[in-house]
């Protein structure tokens, strides 16, 4: 039995869901988690949603992953063989 706690939170939409409203309510969970600048975390968004409006296509699926550590997040959205990494630091 492993007590240690996973340190990302991998998130996956299908091509049918709102994926801007979803990644947002899920920057904001992590923010209440992670006490991180709303600054920064309104920073991100926008660059998430940017990076997740190139990637991608009606037929896509798009996954994210938050990695949260001391006083940095790095973000990595992949879709279909692609990925792009964002990183803010409070």
């Amino acid at each position: 039995m492993c007590d240690s706690k996973p340190d990302f939170t991998t998130i996956k939409f299908s091509p049918d869901c709102e994926i801007g409203e979803i990644s947002r309510v899920a920057l904001a969970s992590i923010l209440r988690i992670h006490q991180i600048d709303p600054a920064v975390v309104s920073e991100l968004a926008v660059a998430m949603q940017q990076e997740i409006n190139a990637l991608l296509s009606k037929d896509s699926w798009i996954e994210i992953e938050f990695h949260p550590s001391g006083n940095k997040i790095s973000v990595e959205i992949r879709t279909n063989g692609d990925s792009r990494s964002i990183n803010a630091a409070w």
